[in-house]
């Protein structure tokens, strides 16, 4: 579905990702995993069209570069690590993520107001909906961001650290929420984590970053196994119960 081809960025003439190629398996979630300052804000950002790159991004075998940005933007939404407040009521920001299926005159249609009822359902921020966003929490202002994500309804989701600004009950919901739309809605999800063990509970697959490049892409499993985590973060893996983690 979302493939990526030998993709190398720079940023100020210094290389940040060298040669990264994998694809994105339909209806699961990949977590892209690194150390700080490795590429994988950048990775997303080059998907989003909002860095330049060498090589290809393939949506069902189009380059996506070549797309108009509108077409593009039904098919792939993205949620960046670093949110604006701007003075919006929470139900306005929802609804700018249908802004690729609107007219020129961005008039909501009852499909257009069914999906950002349905996102702020999802997402939990029902009752939050004539806030204005600057007056949110970050944890609330996070929520507000993934509704609008959602509500845009495309079948690949980037999401940059969505768990920034929660706490750990809210991230475990989050992820709860993410796995919960991946499989009722059949979405393929691209999720940056900095928390190593929720990526092994709920990622179906992982990207492993180091200096740019592109360490270990496979299955869970296959990651827990080989040995990747350990050498990449100097962490250990343990057992507890049924369930392994690393500290």
């Amino acid at each position: 579905m979302l493939e990526i081809k030998h993709l190398t960025a720079k940023r100020k003439n210094k290389t940040v990702l060298n040669d990264i190629s994998f694809s994105l398996k339909p209806h699961t979630v990949t977590a892209v995993i690194g150390k700080n300052g490795c590429g994988k804000s950048t990775l997303c950002e080059c998907i989003n069209q909002t860095v330049p790159y060498v090589g290809e991004i393939l949506y069902s075998g189009r380059n996506i570069a070549l797309m108009p940005p509108r077409e593009r933007a039904s098919y792939i939404s993205f949620l960046p690590q670093c949110l604006a407040s701007p003075h919006i009521t929470v139900r306005e920001l929802i609804a700018l993520g249908r802004s690729p299926y609107t007219d020129i005159g961005h008039r909501a249609t009852k499909t257009d107001i069914q999906k950002c009822m349905f996102a702020a359902e999802e997402t939990g921020v029902s009752h939050m909906l004539d806030t204005f966003v600057d007056e949110l929490s970050g944890g609330e202002r996070q929520k507000a961001y993934l509704a609008m994500t959602l509500a845009q309804d495309t079948r690949i989701m980037l999401l940059d650290e969505p768990a920034t600004y929660l706490d750990m009950e809210y991230e475990r919901a989050l992820m709860d929420t993410l796995t919960e739309i991946k499989s009722r809605y059949k979405k393929t999800i691209l999720v940056v984590m900095h928390n190593l063990n929720y990526a092994m509970k709920y990622a179906d697959n992982v990207a492993v970053i180091k200096d740019g490049s592109l360490a270990f892409y496979g299955s869970r499993d296959d990651c827990m196994d080989s040995g990747i985590i350990e050498a990449v973060f100097g962490v250990k893996k343990y057992v507890a119960g049924n369930e392994l983690f690393f500290g």
